[in-house]
């Protein structure tokens, strides 16, 4: 088996802040290149690295979409879009991070990304 190469941002910048794997640290997106939040616990991100693509032929919200994997330990973080019908959204070959799987460096420490996300409130009546 060969070497494995991965993409690395810089963390003694304390102004690089990016999203990372939780299990094996494998750095995924800059916080710049983010474009939004969406479908509960997640983050759209127009550039994405250290991922493994795979097409799953799955057919979400009239859009066709592929898996995405961690490069180094292999787990499922989301899924990339292949064509997707309201460009406004996530534009083709955009990425869904599902902030669950991730952490998130801020320049000085690494959190859990999905405490990035404000509370959901209790809806009543």
């Amino acid at each position: 088996m060969g070497r494995l190469f991965l993409v690395e941002f810089d963390q003694t910048n304390p102004e690089v802040n990016f999203y990372c794997c939780r299990l094996c640290q494998a750095h995924f997106a800059l916080s710049q290149d983010c474009t939004g939040t969406g479908h509960g616990h997640g983050i759209f991100s127009n550039v994405s690295v250290n991922v493994i693509e795979c097409p799953s032929g799955l057919d979400m919200m009239d859009s066709l979409v592929e898996d995405l994997y961690c490069v180094k330990c292999n787990m499922r973080l989301g899924w990339g879009y292949i064509e997707f019908v309201i460009d406004f959204i996530a534009p083709n070959g955009g990425f869904f991070l599902n902030l669950d799987l991730l952490r998130f460096w801020d320049g000085i420490l690494l959190r859990d990304a999905a405490e990035l996300l404000p509370p959901v409130e209790n809806q009543v009546g």
